[in-house]
């Protein structure tokens, strides 16, 4: 049987900075022996998060030997939705990418129109990926789910 967590490259890691992704991206790292070259592991911060989380994440780089890319939801000078290559000391803590998808969408995330993921995480990787030759054809991404989010998820399809 093969490793499941020996991922067919390019690929990419989303990092949520939580105890599931960590545990996924660790095993990751164990089944290829590090980070290989095209694996991408991706943190695309709200700017919300709570602090100990970018604790982690900075923790998780330095620790385990792994570069992580800060991304942030941000428009272009046309207003098109685009993404923001940050760092820990330049990355968003008052929820400024959050402000600039709702100055875009003129509306409050809600049940019925969650735009937090499909925008501040989803479309913003997927931007970055764009501008990675290796990406453009394809690739494997990695997320990780608690046990919970399947239950939650099914209603964001």
């Amino acid at each position: 049987m093969s490793n499941p967590y020996l991922l067919e490259l390019p690929a990419v890691v989303s990092f949520s900075g939580g105890r599931t992704s960590g545990y996924m991206l660790r095993k990751i790292l164990d089944a290829h022996g590090g980070q290989p070259d095209g694996l991408v592991v991706s943190f695309q911060n709200t700017g919300l998060e709570h602090p100990g989380t970018y604790d982690f994440i900075e923790r998780t780089a330095k620790e385990w030997g792994v570069d992580i890319v800060w991304l942030e939801y941000d428009l272009d000078e046309a207003g098109k939705p685009t993404h923001r290559v940050v760092t820990p000391a330049t990355a968003s803590k008052n929820g400024e990418p959050y402000d600039r998808l709702i100055g875009k969408k003129k509306m409050l995330s809600h049940p019925r129109a969650r735009l937090c993921t499909g925008n501040l995480k989803i479309a913003t990787l997927e931007s970055y990926l764009a501008t990675l030759t290796a990406f453009l054809d394809g690739y494997t991404n990695a997320v990780g789910l608690r046990a919970d989010e399947p239950r939650r998820s099914v209603n964001m399809l």
